[in-house]
């Protein structure tokens, strides 16, 4: 069998460890964050296309615009490629709201109307297995000199500019351009598929935090929508109360929150940390949840108490994010 007819393997993307920027520069390569969705996509140099979610989720053909992908690469190439895939807004910037929606549509006439009005693109940032070889053990700078070597250039593809020894100029720069932030990337890394490390540090401008949902509060008595969602971190004893967020939603945030968290109403809360400040909540109309709910909020601060201060809903992420039905 000749490298061009071996398939590329089936792998789990490497993940970045929030942090700030290397003490360091020189020892690193600077990436734009992206807000967007993680994909690895696989061109067995047939023509065809196949993309995984970060999770492992075939989601191939919720995006049918990505077919073309094989043309942006040399005729016959076989790769599997590391991505984000994002939606630009009116601003030119991407748009993790609108890219939220078209990750949620599956009837297959509805994705393919999004297809044609709110199409993705594919940037293409790491090459983990190239023509029948292995890359993954490469250090940081071979594999973006083979990325670079593939001349990929479409209307659905790019591979954006790196900056190597910069981190301030391309932290200053992404922040004005009103995006996200940076991916901090050693340059003598190895790929480790599956692995969060610290060979690659995501740097935010605004102050973000994971979190997960136990509760919320229904609009009205019907609880077709949500009002406002009570979330928690995770914490050494299991999940510390963080507050409440009511702001942030669209109208279709609340329906689509409070289909998907009326299936898992359990009883009891499951905070376990932090509960002096969630019996503030008593005698509201609150309905519990299991935590298996993984969002974004941003915030202004957190209190000693680990409370979020003044938190803002960014949106599902994770599984949920991938499943949510809208």
């Amino acid at each position: 069998m000749s490298a061009a007819a071996v398939p590329p393997p089936e792998l789990r993307p490497m993940l970045a460890t929030p942090g700030v920027l290397p003490a360091v520069p020189g020892d690193w390569a600077y990436e734009v964050k992206w807000d967007g969705m993680r994909m690895l996509v696989r061109l067995p140099g047939d023509g065809t296309v196949g993309l995984r979610s970060r999770h492992g989720r075939d989601v191939t053909a919720q995006y049918p615009e990505l077919a073309v992908l094989p043309e942006a690469l040399p005729a016959g190439t076989a790769a599997l490629l590391d991505a984000e895939a994002v939606l630009l807004g009116a601003d030119g910037r991407p748009s993790f709201g609108r890219l939220q929606e078209r990750m949620s549509l599956y009837r297959e006439a509805a994705v393919r109307a999004a297809a044609r009005t709110a199409p993705v693109t594919v940037l293409f940032f790491d090459v983990l297995w190239l023509r029948g070889r292995d890359t993954t053990a490469l250090p940081y700078t071979a594999r973006r000199e083979l990325l670079a070597g593939l001349g990929i250039g479409h209307p659905r593809a790019a591979v954006p500019a790196n900056w190597v020894g910069t981190g301030r100029l391309a932290f200053d720069w992404t922040r004005s351009a009103g995006l996200e932030g940076v991916i901090a990337k050693r340059l003598d890394s190895r790929y480790r598929p599956g692995v969060r490390s610290r060979d690659w540090i995501k740097v935010k401008h605004l102050r973000t935090a994971d979190v997960v949902v136990g509760g919320w509060v229904p609009d009205g008595p019907r609880a077709t929508a949500c009002q406002a969602l009570l979330i928690g971190t995770p914490d050494p004893t299991g999940l510390r109360y963080a507050g409440r967020v009511g702001t942030g939603f669209t109208e279709r945030d609340r329906r689509t929150l409070a289909a998907l968290l009326r299936p898992l109403r359990q009883q009891a809360p499951p905070f376990t940390a932090n509960l002096a400040a969630l019996r503030e909540e008593a005698g509201r109309e609150v309905h519990w949840v299991r935590p298996v709910t993984d969002g974004e909020v941003e915030y202004l601060e957190q209190t000693s108490g680990g409370r979020l201060r003044q938190p803002v809903w960014r949106g599902l992420r994770g599984d949920a994010a991938e499943e949510a039905p809208y």
